[in-house]
This record gives C-alpha cells, sequence and structure tokens, in this order.
C-alpha cells in the first residue's frame, strides 16, 4: 500500500504545515507545529480517528519552535531530526537565552544579520518570543530521539538534504505514483514574497538554490507556511519529450 499524505494544519505566517503520512497502519506526523497548536493538532487527528498513542513517527524538518512544538504529544513515536540540526539549535538557544545581547548572539549564527534591515530591538523581542516558546520537554524525550543520519527512514521515505533556511535543514519526499515533498521551511510557501514571520534565512544563497532546486522537479510540495502546491515547470526545466509535447 502506498503512503496517502494529508495535511493535518496548514502553515500560516507565524506557525507551520503539519503533515500526516500514512498507509492505514502506520502514521506518521512531520513537523508538529507551535505548541500553542496543540488543541488544533489533537482535533485534526481526532477527525481521522487517530490517537497520539497510534502515531508511532515524529519527523522535523527543523528545529525552529514552531516546527517542533508539540512532538511530546506523541509518548510512543520515534522522532526523528538531524543531529548536527539539534546540536546547532541547542548551541544557539542556549547562546542566545544566556545573553544579554541577544543581537550578538545572533550574528554569530546568523552571519548574514547585517545584510537585513533588521533592528536590535526586533532581534531581541524575537529572542524573548523564543524563550517563550522554547522547551525541550516539548521535543519530547532523548529515549524516543533517532538522528537520520544514523538511522534509515520507513521505506518509501526519501530523506532530502535542504539547507539554507538551517544549515541543515531537511525535507522529505513521500514516493510512490504521485511523489510529494513535504518542504518545511525549504519552501515557504508557493508565493516567494509571502509575508512569513519566521527566522531569516542561514544563508540567503543556499536558500534560494535549494528552493529553485525542489520547485525544478515539477513534484507536489507541501510547504513550511502555506497550502499545498504543484509548481509549474518553465520549458527549460522540463525533460526533452515534455518540451516537445508542448510545441
Amino acid at each position: 500500500m502506498e503512503w496517502r499524505v494529508e495535511v493535518l494544519l496548514v502553515g500560516t505566517g507565524y506557525s507551520s504545515t503539519c503533515t500526516l503520512v500514512t498507509d492505514g497502519s502506520r502514521h506518521i506526523v512531520v513537523d508538529t507545529g507551535l505548541s500553542i497548536q496543540e488543541s488544533a493538532l489533537l482535533d485534526a487527528l481526532a477527525r481521522r480517528g487517530i490517537a497520539p498513542g497510534d502515531v508511532d513517527t515524529v519527523i522535523n524538518t527543523h528545529l525552529h519552535v514552531d516546527h517542533c512544538g508539540n512532538n511530546a504529544m506523541f509518548p510512543r513515536a520515534t522522532i526523528f531530526m538531524s543531529r548536527p540540526e539539534w546540536s546547532w539549535t541547542q548551541s544557539f538557544y542556549g547562546a542566545l537565552f544566556g545573553s544579554r545581547k541577544p543581537e550578538d548572539v545572533t550574528r554569530e549564527f546568523y552571519p548574514e544579520i547585517d545584510t537585513y534591515d533588521v533592528s536590535a530591538r526586533t532581534i531581541r523581542n524575537v529572542a524573548r518570543m523564543a524563550r517563550m516558546f522554547w522547551d525541550e520537554r516539548r521535543l519530547g524525550t532523548q529515549t524516543q530521539f533517532r538522528f537520520l543520519e544514523d538511522t534509515p527512514l520507513p521505506l518509501g521515505l526519501d530523506l532530502l538534504a535542504t539547507p539554507g533556511h538551517t544549515p541543515h535543514h531537511v525535507s522529505i519526499r513521500v514516493t510512490g505514483s504521485a511523489p510529494i515533498v513535504i518542504a518545511g521551511d525549504a519552501v515557504l510557501a508557493e508565493d516567494a514574497d509571502a509575508k512569513v514571520k519566521t527566522m531569516i534565512p542561514f544563508s540567503r544563497a543556499q536558500f534560494a538554490s535549494t528552493r529553485a532546486a525542489l520547485l525544478a522537479t515539477g513534484e507536489r510540495i507541501v510547504p513550511g507556511h502555506g497550502v499545498a502546491f504543484t509548481p509549474a515547470l518553465q520549458p527549460d526545466a522540463m525533460p526533452p519529450a515534455a518540451r516537445k509535447s508542448q510545441r
């Protein structure tokens, strides 16, 4: 049986998309949203007849607070994340919350911050918000953790390295007759200029290159902060046979 992909919660300007991947017996949630979305996520699962204890796998595309805040809802699940992403995130939040000048810490972890029009006041406000929502207990217990670099995903799920938004961001490609890429924040939304209240890219160039590569596949995409869409392939990106059929 093929995996079926359903969006549980559509990402907004501030909260992430949460996605269910299921074959009827196994239930996987990719990204679990912001902690204040817990009730909405429970309701979305309940409408599909799924209880938290039925979810056997959680996958985090990255560890910003709006993508992993409800991992702990799933006590029986194996929780997959990138090992270097986990280390980088722990270091960043530890330094950010321990500093009186979060703008200086942010510069260490986001080296391109000075190329954006972001004031020190804004950075301090974002740091306060992150402190409100970041709670490692909501990520689940470390006995649940499995690192994507060491442990294979279930058959039919391909791991894609999609750096740029964070240095170790990943996306998940669900194979089958009509493959779907659960992109996380490698693709924020169909509209590249959509207003999303998330962190700046770790690397602007990497982020742009990764987004372009995912769109160029022509496969349906579940973005991190918008509705799912199928990108329109430009003629130069189409395989030769497809280009001929358009003439």
